[in-house]
This record gives C-alpha cells, sequence and structure tokens, in this order.
C-alpha cells in the first residue's frame, strides 16, 4: 500500500421541512446582460416586463467548486430567482447580483457556505420568503447597494447574520422583518415581533419565529484531512453534526475503514454516523486496503462547540487599574477586544455609550470629554453561537494633576519668669504686624487639552467604468461650500480641529453642460470615531438609479488625530 489517507467530513443537520417538489439539478448560473436571460441559464419563462418577468425556478445547484450558485451582471430587464436550493457556496456566493436592477428573489434557500446573498450596485431588488443557514455571511449589502427590500426571510446559524454598508435599505415591510436566529430581544406583547430592534442591520421588526425553514438535508459542510493533522488530530464542529469517514489509496484501493469512539468498541464504517451529546469525543480510526495492508492507528479529538465565545477588553496605552476596581484611560488609550472560541471567531461587536453597534476590526480609542463611558460587545463564533453583550465601564482622565504648597506654621515661643527658683513660663511672643502688601493675581489654571482631528482624503479609484471612457468632475462640499478635487494633489486634508458635527458631501460628475451626478455624505457628529471610510458612489444616466450605469468611484476618507 503506497499511501492510505483517511478525511473526515462534517455535516451539521439543518432543520427538516418539507420544500418544493420537482427540482432538477443545475450547474451554476452567470448571466451577463439583458440577452443571457435564455433556457440554458436556467430561465424556464417570461419576457422580462413587470407584468412577465424572467423566471428562474426549481433549480437544485451545487457550488462546490465554483465561485457563485447564480450571477447576474449588468441587467435592467425585471427577473426573479425563484423556488431553488443553492448548495455549498464555499469560494463567494450563493447568489450574487452586481449592478442590476428590477431583481427579486423569493423561496429560496441557499446554505453551507461563505455568503448565502451578495447585492454589489444593486437597487430595486426584494428578498423575501427564503432560507439562508450554516453560511459566514447570510446576506450582505455592498455600499453601493441601496433601494432594496429585505423582508420575511430566515437566517440561521451564520457567522455573520448580515451586514450593510449604510446606504438606504429597507430590512422590513408593513412591520414585518426578518427571522435571526442570534437575536436575543424579548416579546413580552406575545406578536410575534421582537420588542426591540435587531442590532447589526435596521431591522425595526425582528421575526421570533422562522417564517420559513432550511429544506431537508441541509447541511454545514466541511472536509478535514486528517493526514494532515498528524498522528493526534483535535478540531472543533458544530452540534449535531454527521461525520462521514473517506479514505483514499493509490494502489488497490481501499477495502474498509474501522473507528470507535472513547475506547468502545472497533465499528466498520458504512454510512454517517451522529457523535455522542457531549462536549468532547475521542474517536480512533485506520484503514485497510484490497490486499490487506493497515495503517497505522490514528486519534483524533473532536469537540461539539456549543459555547459562546468569551470576550475580553484589554488597554494598550496609557491605563490605570484604581484599587475600587474602576479602569482609567486617555483620549490615547487603544482598547483592544479579544474573543476565544473552540471553533474560531466570526466577528466581533461593539458600540460606546448606547450608540450604532460596530463591527471590530482594530483597537479603538474613545473619543469625547472626560467622564465615564460604557463600552457594550459581544461576539460570534463560526458556527453562529453568540456571546450574551459584555459592558464594562471607563473612566477617561486627559487632565495634568495640580500641586499647591501646605499653608500653616507654628508662632514663635519666649521664655521668662519671676525668680530664680520659679519654673520658666513660656509665654507666646506677641506676633509682628505684617506689612501689608497687595494680594498677587491668582494664577490661572492651565486649559483642558484639546484632542485636534484630522479629516483626510486619502485616495480616488474609479471602480467600474462599462459605459467607457467618460469626461469626469470629482468635488466635495464641507457644510455647503463646494470645491473641485485634483487627484495628482492626494492625500488632501479636507479639516483639522476639534470634533463637531461635521457635513462632508463628495460628488462624481460626468459630463460638462449638464453632468450626471453621484454622490455620498459622510456626517460625522460628536464624538467622532477614528476610522477609515470606503465611500462608494455609483453615476446613473440622468441621475436615475433605474437607468444604465456609468461609473463607480470609491472616495477613501480617513479621521485621526492631528499630532
Amino acid at each position: 500500500m503506497r499511501k492510505l489517507t483517511v478525511m473526515l467530513v462534517a455535516m451539521a443537520l439543518g432543520t427538516a421541512i418539507a420544500w418544493g417538489q420537482g427540482w432538477a439539478p443545475h450547474g451554476p448560473i452567470y448571466i451577463y446582460g439583458d440577452a443571457q436571460f435564455t433556457w440554458e441559464n436556467g430561465v424556464v419563462k417570461g419576457a422580462g416586463t413587470p407584468e412577465d418577468p424572467y423566471i428562474i425556478e426549481g433549480w437544485i445547484i451545487d457550488t462546490r467548486g465554483h465561485d457563485y450558485g447564480i450571477y447576474v451582471d449588468g441587467t435592467r430587464a425585471h427577473f426573479v430567482i425563484r423556488d431553488c436550493q443553492i448548495r455549498y457556496p464555499l469560494e463567494k456566493a450563493g447568489i450574487l447580483l452586481s449592478n442590476v436592477r428590477n431583481g427579486r428573489i423569493e423561496g429560496t434557500a441557499v446554505f453551507g457556505g461563505r455568503v448565502g446573498i451578495h447585492l454589489l450596485v444593486t437597487s430595486g431588488t426584494v428578498i423575501t420568503g427564503n432560507a439562508i443557514g450554516y453560511c459566514d455571511h447570510g446576506i450582505v449589502l455592498g455600499p453601493a447597494a441601496q433601494g432594496n427590500t429585505i423582508y420575511g426571510n430566515s437566517i440561521v446559524n451564520c457567522g455573520f447574520p448580515a451586514r450593510t454598508e449604510g446606504v438606504p435599505n429597507q430590512w422590513f415591510k408593513d412591520g414585518r422583518g426578518n427571522y435571526w436566529s442570534d437575536y436575543r430581544g424579548t416579546d413580552l406583547d406575545k406578536n410575534g415581533i421582537g420588542d426591540t430592534p435587531y442590532e447589526l442591520v435596521p431591522d425595526l421588526y425582528p421575526l421570533m419565529e422562522p417564517p420559513v425553514s432550511l429544506p431537508a438535508g441541509a447541511t454545514r459542510l466541511s472536509t478535514l484531512d486528517l493526514a494532515a493533522l498528524g498522528e493526534r488530530g483535535i478540531v472543533a464542529l458544530a452540534p449535531g453534526t454527521l461525520v462521514r469517514l473517506v479514505a483514499t489509496d493509490i494502489g488497490v484501493g481501499v477495502d474498509k475503514i474501522f473507528y470507535r469512539l472513547d475506547e468502545g468498541q472497533w465499528l466498520t464504517y458504512g454510512d454517517p454516523f451522529p457523535l455522542p451529546d457531549r462536549a468532547m469525543v475521542r474517536m480512533e480510526y485506520y484503514a485497510v486496503d484490497k490486499l490487506g495492508n493497515q495503517e497505522r492507528t490514528k486519534q483524533l479529538v473532536i469537540y461539539l462547540d456549543i459555547e459562546p465565545p468569551v470576550t475580553r477588553i484589554v488597554a494598550d496605552g496609557p491605563h490605570y487599574f484604581a484599587p475600587d476596581g474602576k479602569l482609567w484611560i486617555t483620549s490615547r488609550t487603544k482598547l483592544e477586544l479579544r474573543a476565544d472560541d473552540a471553533s474560531g471567531m466570526a466577528n466581533i461587536f461593539y458600540r460606546i455609550e448606547g450608540g450604532d453597534w460596530r463591527s471590530y476590526t482594530e483597537p479603538f480609542m474613545v473619543p469625547g470629554p472626560e467622564g465615564p463611558y460604557r463600552i457594550e460587545y459581544y461576539a460570534l463564533d463560526l458556527y453562529g453561537n453568540r456571546e450574551g453583550v459584555q459592558t464594562a465601564i471607563l473612566w477617561k482622565d486627559d487632565s495634568a494633576p495640580a500641586t499647591e504648597p501646605a499653608a500653616g506654621g507654628k508662632a514663635p515661643f519666649e521664655v521668662g519668669g519671676t525668680g530664680r527658683d520659679e519654673a520658666p513660663t513660656l509665654t507666646p511672643a506677641p506676633a509682628p504686624e505684617p506689612e501689608l502688601e497687595p494680594e498677587p493675581e491668582p494664577t490661572p489654571e492651565p486649559p483642558a487639552p484639546t484632542l485636534a482631528f484630522r479629516v483626510t482624503l486619502t485616495s480616488i479609484s474609479l471602480l467600474e467604468e462599462p459605459g467607457g471612457e467618460g469626461t469626469w468632475t470629482l468635488t466635495y462640499s464641507l457644510n455647503g461650500e463646494e470645491k473641485e478635487i485634483v487627484r495628482e494633489e492626494l492625500p488632501l486634508v479636507l479639516y483639522t480641529g476639534e470634533e463637531k458635527h461635521l457635513s462632508l458631501t463628495l460628488r462624481a460628475k460626468e459630463g460638462d453642460e449638464h453632468p450626471d451626478v453621484g454622490e455620498h455624505t459622510l456626517t460625522l457628529a460628536a464624538p467622532w470615531t477614528l476610522a477609515s471610510y470606503d465611500l462608494e458612489i455609483p453615476v446613473y444616466v440622468g441621475s436615475d438609479p433605474a437607468s444604465a450605469l456609468l461609473g463607480v468611484w470609491r472616495f477613501t476618507v480617513e479621521v485621526t488625530e492631528d499630532r
């Protein structure tokens, strides 16, 4: 036996309910432009009009080995993706719509991959009645995706359930949002709608029960090469996992695989088997080829990751732990969030003083005046286990101490008496009359240090120009005053000074006399956050998002300390 390798394929069981019947297998679908809505690309009927849209329906698409399950780019025709199953989009996304208008995705299941549904430079799309599960990211809306409506979907056990870049999209309709398996809100009035909004995206009416479930057999799929893990491997798998063992032999071939769990009875492997319901399982295994050659017994320790991550906050820079337990920081202190989890982290989220939740990417500082600040944070692991919201109160102090001399002293004494045999008596000597002098002017307190900021336009790039080379003018306006941008002069400092309400509008214009305009406004309100902002600005014919796309520009703006 020249080579014998045993592999393990882990599949997490999904929610099992009946879905539509009569599905047919289909390869990944790639559509570039309206002319490619064809039968070969999965279209079963329709004419592309609002009354009779193209219908892509009834397909099972296995995306293993491909970037996408369904990819639609540069279309204006009306179309519907309906009642499909897209399995294991391990490379990029189950469904990607790019530069698309007038799309609709409904009644479709996407599971077991990186991203469920991804929209780029897309508007007027409705996403409803879909089930997305066991993905690293559920629904992702890029910076130039706007005017889309997402409601009535079930997002289950995704590491990062949803992400939006802040442009206007609606995550509910008619008082009905989406089901998020990591939502921890309450429903005190028992109307099926959460009492508080979902935290990651502006879903004001999160559903307490899933409106649609994943199809029977929906799985989380991951393949582990046990030979690469060494003689004693360690892995973490999701609860409800089935284990499939695969052995390969480049000689005569594998005959049988044997395994046992926790030193139990040796079994001959046949079908995928469930793991015992406990936190850790020790598995031993070996394979035998058709000539009777047997590999050495190997071991694998499997942890079932049912525990949420544990996150802690770490101060880097000036800080002090007081005896009373308070953590004191300054405006220069960087705060790091560290999370530990067996299966690996998907994301950490935090907010300051009840503001918007943010995805943690790098250490951050706390802007604003002195005083106490409430930092809230939590983490999600790769299997959707969510940590409860943690809270830390930090005290901020940017003032230097003031030292003053202590006042006071003792009066002088003199010795006196009436005779040689009398004990001397101590009487205070009269204090001399002080000379009156004008009181000195009080020394004014030094002003508290003020943290200054700088807003810089660091780079501009043209991401997409479907209509060919155009005549472009780029401008910015700061609180109303518009100025032209010369790209050769970047980076360009737009503002320096104290934090205040600042409105920065960036514009891209195509044409001279009557230009087509796209714009994006970045609003900074105190307290500011030191960060980098990537703002993508699409420009359409007639400045109308329903018209053809002329180009997409990306402006990068950084907010830093002005040292």
